[in-house]
């Protein structure tokens, strides 16, 4: 978690693999810094581009000729960019019913994941152009020379090989994704100033980390075909309900359990949960045996053996006369 901030540093609070609280500072980069990381930028040009990687300007063309890319969907991707922008503007305008605003809100939020799913294939492709894979040795370089120790000055990382082995540390990634905010400009909170997500927070339809919410403020899942709304638990996104109202008003992770999208009480495997199981019945109206599995089976021959032997142990004790003791001197012998 970042904490501290100014002008050129952000100090960043994580933690390593093995939970332990790691403090580095990143640094905005300066030109120096900027002309060293050329460097590794003209090397991985140089390498991608002899190693067969297309340019960012053939990237087009290239996926046409593999199928990835057609006239259908680029019209698709006009059609998405038109749709998000009349949807933004009708929430920026208000005067409509708010169930309407809500509808459209929502829409939203499908037409926006319809156009990042339509580019994700492209977004990963030109990340492995020239250009795309430079950028990221460039950036990586950056992080080397700008990820420093507490004192703000001594760089954590000693060379790119250190970083390759550490980079996937969280705290890493964390400084990393500073780094990238500071360079790029990047805003933390992005998805908050997305106009739909602005509207369902200002109205009570979503809580600060965007999820749906219903009018108790509990976390939700909408069924956009039936409109019904589902409670659920948000940290693995799974349908829950309550044994009591009052447990469900708290939110009582004690009073909580899993359902399905039905509505019936399942296990933490998805399982349906049965109380009171009864036998099938035959055709004459008696029950039918549950049937075991072989490795059932055997188990429960086994422990009717034990039990067997440890009763035969047991009568065995029983039966056998008990000797008698030494005398004590003080005891009358006859």
């Amino acid at each position: 978690m970042s904490d501290k901030k100014d002008k050129d540093f952000v100090e960043v609070n994580a933690k390593d693999k093995n939970d332990n609280d790691v403090t580095v500072w990143v640094k905005r980069p300066s030109t120096a810094e900027y002309k060293d990381s050329q460097i590794e930028y003209n090397k991985a040009f140089r390498e991608a581009l002899e190693g067969g990687a297309i340019l960012k300007k053939k990237l087009g063309e290239y996926m046409r000729s593999q199928g990835l890319w057609d006239d259908a969907k680029d019209s698709e991707e006009k059609k998405l960019l038109a749709a998000v922008a009349k949807e933004e503007g009708k929430l920026k305008k208000g005067g409509i019913p708010l169930e309407d605003a809500k509808e459209i809100a929502l829409d939203l939020r499908k037409t926006r994941a319809k156009f990042r799913t339509l580019i994700a294939e492209r977004t990963l492709l030109d990340s492995n152009t020239v250009e795309g894979q430079s950028d990221n040795a460039r950036f990586n370089a950056l992080v080397t020379l700008c990820v420093l120790d507490t004192d703000k000055v001594t760089p954590v990382f000693e060379d790119l090989a250190q970083y390759d082995k550490k980079g996937d540390e969280p705290w890493a990634i964390e400084a990393a994704s500073e780094l990238a905010s500071l360079i790029y400009e990047l805003d933390p909170n992005y998805d908050n100033t997305l106009e739909e997500n602005k509207f369902l927070k200002n109205y009570n339809f979503a809580n600060k980390e965007n999820e749906l919410i219903n009018s108790d403020g509990h976390a939700i899942f909408l069924d956009q075909e039936t409109g019904k709304e589902h409670l659920i638990e948000t940290e693995g996104m799974r349908f829950v309900a309550y044994r009591t109202e009052e447990g469900y008003q708290k939110q009582d992770e004690e009073d909580r359990y899993f359902v399905n999208k039905d509505g019936v009480e399942i296990d933490e495997d998805g399982n349906p949960v049965v109380d009171d199981f009864v036998p099938f019945l035959d055709d004459s109206g008696k029950p039918i045996p549950v049937p075991i599995s072989a490795e059932e089976a055997e188990k429960a021959a086994e422990e009717a053996e034990t039990a067997e032997e440890e009763a035969e142990t047991a009568e065995g004790e029983e039966t056998t006369p008990k000797k008698r003791g030494r005398p004590k001197k003080t005891e009358e012998v006859t």
